[in-house]
C-alpha cells in the first residue's frame, strides 16, 4: 500500500489528501463489510429486534442537559479562574487607621504638660478580599451588579477568536516557509500570536480590575504607544503552557514513558510495576512543578503589568498598589506610570503568592465536585430515558466495535 500524496491548503494552513486519495478511501469504506451491513440495517427501518429506539422528547431532554451542562460549567469556570483568580493577582493588603482616645488618667503628682495628650492612632492590617471564594464574589457583586461576576465575559470571547485567528494565521505562515514544520513551532506561534493581540488582552483585564464606568470596548483598549510594554509579557504568558509541556514530554523521554508501547505490560514483575509507577509519578510531580514556578508567574506578570497602565482616572474594584511598592511612579509626578518584566514579578510578595496558590487548590477542587456532580446527573437521566434498554444498547455497541475492530 503506497503512501498517499498530500496538497498543502493555502486557506487552512494545513496539508490534506488529493482528489484521488479521497475518492479511493470513499470507495474502500463504502465496500466495507461493516458499512454495508449499517446501509442495510439502516434501509430496513429498524426491523432488526435488536435496535434500540428513543423517543424524541428524551433526545432533546438529553441535548439540552448536555448543553446546559457545557454553559454552566464554562461560566463557572470563568467566574473562578478569570475573574475572582485575576482580582486575586493585583490585590494589595491594606490596612485600615483606627483612632481611639487616650484614657491614660493623669498622676496627681505628674505636672501638666505643654501639650494635650492625644488620641492613639493604629494600623490594623485587614485581610484581603480574595482570600475568600464567597467574600470576592460579594465584594465584586456589591460594587458592580449581580452580573458582575461574569464580567469581562464578551471581551473575553472575542480575544479567544482573535487569539485563534492569529495562531492560525503564523501557523500556515511558517508552514508555507518549513513544510516539515519547526522544532518547538507550537511555542513560537502561540508566543507571537499572544504579542499580536495583547492590547485586546489588556482591555478585558481593565474591564475586570476596574469599577464600572461608562467606557466603551475601544476606550478600554490601549494606545500602540502600550504596545511595546505589554507585548512581552503577553507573548511570554501564551507560549509557557507549551514550553511546560515540552519539557514535560523530555522528562517522560529520559524516564522512558514513551516505550511503553513497545513493552507487554501484562508480563511486568511487581517490581517493574513500582518502577513504572515512580516515573510516571515523578512526570506528574514535574508537571506541577512547571505550572507553580513557570505558568503561573508568566500569568501574574502580565496581569499585573496590564493593570499598571489602568488610567488613573479608574478605581480599582479590589485595593490596588499602584505604586507596586514604591517601583513605579505616577505619570502625575513624572514618572512613567509602567512596571518592569521582573519588577511586576518580584512585587507580587510571598502572602500574595500563598494566597493565588490557595485559590487555585479551592478552584480544582470546586471544579471536579461540580464535574462529578454533573456527570452524575446526565448519567441519571440517560438512565431514566432508556431504562432497560440502556444495557442492550452498550452491550450493541461494544459488540458491534469488536466486530468493526477484527
Amino acid at each position: 500500500m503506497g503512501v498517499a500524496k498530500l496538497e498543502f491548503n493555502v486557506a487552512t494552513g494545513l496539508y490534506t489528501a488529493g482528489a484521488e486519495e479521497i475518492t479511493s478511501a470513499v470507495r474502500r469504506a463504502l465496500t466495507h463489510p461493516s458499512t454495508v451491513g449499517f446501509v442495510k440495517r439502516t434501509i430496513g427501518n429498524g426491523e432488526d429486534s435488536g435496535d434500540v429506539e428513543m423517543p424524541v422528547w428524551s433526545m432533546i431532554l438529553l441535548g439540552v442537559s448536555f448543553y446546559a451542562a457545557i454553559i454552566a460549567m464554562s461560566l463557572l469556570s470563568y467566574m473562578l479562574k478569570e475573574v475572582v483568580a485575576t482580582l486575586c493577582m493585583i490585590e494589595s493588603p491594606h490596612a485600615a487607621i483606627t483612632i481611639s482616645p487616650s484614657e491614660e488618667p493623669a498622676s496627681k503628682d505628674e505636672k501638666e504638660g505643654l501639650l494635650e495628650t492625644g488620641p492613639t492612632v493604629t494600623l490594623v492590617p485587614q485581610k484581603p478580599i480574595t482570600s475568600s471564594i464567597r467574600t470576592t464574589i460579594k465584594h465584586v457583586v456589591a460594587n458592580a451588579g449581580r452580573f458582575a461576576r461574569f464580567r469581562g465575559f464578551k471581551i473575553h470571547a472575542l480575544y479567544s477568536v482573535i487569539f485563534a485567528l492569529a495562531v492560525n494565521f503564523f501557523t500556515g505562515f511558517f508552514l508555507s516557509l518549513f513544510p516539515v514544520g519547526l522544532p518547538g513551532q507550537a511555542i513560537l506561534v502561540s508566543g507571537l500570536a499572544g504579542a499580536a493581540v495583547a492590547n485586546i488582552h489588556a482591555a478585558w483585564t481593565h474591564k475586570v480590575v476596574s469599577m464600572p464606568s461608562e467606557a466603551t470596548f475601544w476606550q478600554r483598549v490601549p494606545s500602540k504607544s502600550h504596545w511595546k510594554t505589554l507585548a512581552p509579557a503577553a507573548a511570554v504568558s501564551t507560549a509557557m503552557p507549551y514550553i511546560s509541556l515540552y519539557l514535560t514530554g523530555g522528562v517522560a523521554i529520559l524516564l522512558g514513558l514513551h516505550k511503553l508501547d513497545q513493552a507487554n505490560l501484562e508480563e511486568y514483575s511487581q517490581g517493574q510495576w513500582m518502577c513504572l509507577a515512580v516515573r510516571i509519578f515523578a512526570t506528574l510531580v514535574f508537571a506541577i512543578f512547571t505550572s507553580l514556578f513557570l505558568c503561573i508567574p508568566a500569568v501574574v506578570t502580565q496581569v499585573r503589568i496590564e493593570s499598571s497602565i489602568l488610567p488613573e482616572d479608574q478605581d480599582t474594584i479590589v485595593p490596588f498598589d499602584r505604586s507596586f511598592g514604591g517601583k513605579v511612579v505616577s505619570q502625575l509626578l513624572g514618572g512613567s506610570g509602567k512596571i518592569g518584566f521582573l519588577d511586576a514579578w518580584r512585587s507580587f510578595n510571598w502572602e500574595a503568592r500563598r494566597r493565588l496558590l490557595k485559590l487555585y487548590v479551592k478552584i480544582g477542587a470546586i471544579m471536579m465536585f461540580a464535574m462529578f456532580v454533573i456527570g452524575h446527573v446526565l448519567a441519571f437521566e440517560v438512565f431514566a430515558v432508556m431504562g432497560p434498554q440502556l444495557g442492550e444498547f452498550l452491550a450493541k455497541a461494544r459488540h458491534e466495535g469488536f466486530t468493526i475492530q477484527n
